[in-house]
């Protein structure tokens, strides 16, 4: 937050902030539509899934289409901080190193700080950041406890679900065992589909030439398919990789709301895997049709050659029947 933002908005925070200690304090009082502001889509998702049927307004600051390294928070985030009754994130220096300066907007704010537990696009690690999220809402909510400790249970069940579908479709569609190239965020998840890993990379804009160069040599293996990029870290370099190599471009993210029909954080685990498949086919596909165009060419060449050979074989026995009749 830079020191222009502060002031311009000065004014209002102190205004507003008069009003929202008011309303923190209803809030908790009577559950009056408590507001919940999460750093990002999915803690903001997992939050939705344990508190329905409680009486919330919950939302989140980080657009899921950016690098939470490289976000530049906004106006509009000040004034989400100042309303809000909770604050809810990772506490990730790396991540939110912009949350800090937000959070003097409203110093008395119930913060409840998850850690990081790993890439939550793995389902066991989602499961652990949902039950961290239940131990904290249930401290602070404990006459909701009950409500939410169920619907913790049928959102376990629910991602239990999900998870086992998208191995069995990875399964069902022969791609168990694809050898592939991925940013280093998506690894976790790729292993536990079942895909090959056989090289990963850090954000593009940290790799050097030769970490390039050698991403591009595995790349270019004949049984390498895809190289999958992270949308948050940037897909120009797997767009190069896989333009000069022939392999499929497929790109994931790891924020829901980041792509259409990725509302929540089950809809992107399965929008991944489903562009998984579909790029590992297209690759398929791709190379079919090369081996039917080098079919093709071979015996077009064939036939080229044997024409080329008949026509020289009918010029030689028209000369010796032309030296033939001659002599007569």
């Amino acid at each position: 937050m830079n020191q222009k933002n502060k002031l311009y908005f000065l004014i209002t925070t102190i205004i507003t902030l008069l009003v929202a200690t008011n309303t923190i304090a209803t809030a908790t009082e009577d559950d009056n539509n408590l507001n919940i502001i999460c750093s990002n889509a999915f803690l903001a998702d997992f939050t939705t899934q344990l508190l329905t049927n409680i009486n919330t307004t919950i939302d989140y600051l980080m657009p899921s289409g950016v690098c939470p390294a490289q976000y530049d928070t906004t106006p509009s985030d000040i004034s989400k901080i100042i309303t809000a009754d909770i604050i809810i994130s990772l506490g990730s220096p790396t991540m939110e190193s912009w949350l800090s300066d937000l959070l003097e907007y409203n110093p008395n704010n119930t913060h409840l700080i998850l850690g990081y537990q790993g890439e939550w696009n793995l389902p066991a690690n989602a499961q652990n950041y949902v039950l961290t999220l239940k131990d904290s809402l249930t401290q602070i909510l404990s006459y909701h406890t009950t409500t939410i400790q169920t619907n913790t249970q049928n959102y376990l069940n629910l991602i239990n679900t999900t998870a086992q579908k998208l191995q069995t479709i990875i399964a069902e569609n022969n791609t168990v065992g694809t050898k592939i190239v991925c940013m280093q965020w998506q690894q976790d998840f790729l292993e536990w589909l079942n895909l090959n890993v056989t090289a990963t990379y850090g954000p593009p804009q940290t790799l050097s030439v030769q970490d390039k160069l050698t991403i591009a040599t595995t790349a270019s293996q004949s049984d390498v398919y895809a190289i999958i990029d992270n949308l948050q870290s940037g897909t120009a370099f797997g767009a190069q990789i896989a333009a000069e190599t022939g392999v499929s471009h497929i790109i994931f993210t790891n924020f829901p709301q980041a792509i259409p029909n990725t509302d929540t954080y089950l809809d992107m685990i399965t929008y991944n895997t489903k562009q998984l498949i579909q790029g590992i086919h297209t690759y398929d596909y791709k190379q079919g049709e090369i081996q039917q165009l080098t079919t093709t060419i071979s015996s077009l060449e064939t036939q080229r050659n044997t024409t080329l050979l008949i026509a020289i074989i009918f010029a030689i026995l028209t000369i010796l029947l032309y030296i033939l009749y001659k002599k007569k």
